[in-house]
């Protein structure tokens, strides 16, 4: 029995329960962009134009403002900038969605983290803004599903984070109270602050160079970490070798 600790020493502040963000927490986003910027502006440029490629990959980048620029607004800003890029806005909505999966990877810190969780019996799940499709080929791609089925995803679900209707939604499906739930985060005022007006103990990912918002108060954020590698020691997690297990998952 000294395998299986109570769950409540697995986690800080007296939590045993944790539910994650999904972009740029449970998979770095931001690379994943970056690799879909490169590949779309290459379509554009031939070798002897690397400078004006790099101009092109930093305005799509910089564009985007973490994904939180809506589509639709992102590319018809994108055809007005660059006339020669070709295609509809609905058909360069698609070919991205399409796109950018193929430059999401599962690091092996959160694979180990996945791994730990379930050996350890810790419930998780994942709340996420976004397109039902599409944050599901992002969670199907990671191989997350294996391992929770709690998870909500805003337009599916009807309302979006900073709402606590989605929060309250993880904390049923985990079947604790908010108070035992650790949220993990990287933006402060849809993860952080949402979480903790519900009652959850949160944990913000900083990146830099993102600062925390001056209208909101930095002691919403119970626990702040640089990487995701941070998390790990902070759970009580031990840094070891990430197996693949009998099942396959997570190859």
């Amino acid at each position: 029995m000294s395998d299986l600790q109570p769950e409540k020493t697995l986690l800080p502040l007296q939590t045993s329960a944790l539910l994650f963000d999904l972009d740029d927490t449970l998979h770095h986003r931001s690379k994943a962009f970056y690799g879909w910027a490169r590949d779309f502006a290459q379509r554009y440029h031939d070798s002897s134009q690397q400078a004006e490629m790099r101009v092109m990959v930093d305005y799509l980048v910089d564009l985007d403002n973490h994904g939180y620029r809506p589509r639709e607004q992102y590319f018809t800003y994108v055809k007005h900038n660059y006339p020669t890029v070709e295609g509809s806005i609905e058909q360069l909505i698609a070919d991205y969605q399409r796109d950018v999966i193929d430059h999401i990877i599962l690091e092996n810190e959160i694979l180990l983290l996945l791994q730990q969780l379930r050996t350890r019996r810790v419930p998780f799940g994942i709340v996420t803004n976004g397109v039902g499709q599409q944050q599901k080929r992002k969670i199907k791609t990671l191989g997350i599903d294996a391992y929770t089925d709690c998870i909500f995803i805003s337009k599916e679900f009807g309302k979006q984070k900073p709402d606590p209707a989605i929060f309250l939604a993880a904390a049923q499906c985990l079947q604790k109270p908010t108070q035992e739930i650790l949220f993990v985060g990287d933006n402060p005022e849809f993860d952080i602050w949402g979480a903790h007006q519900v009652g959850m103990k949160t944990v913000w990912i900083h990146h830099e160079p993102r600062q925390w918002p001056e209208q909101i108060s930095p002691e919403v954020a119970d626990l702040t970490v640089h990487t995701f590698a941070d998390l790990l020691p902070l759970l009580g997690l031990q840094p070891v070798a990430a197996k693949e297990d009998s099942a396959g998952d997570l190859k």
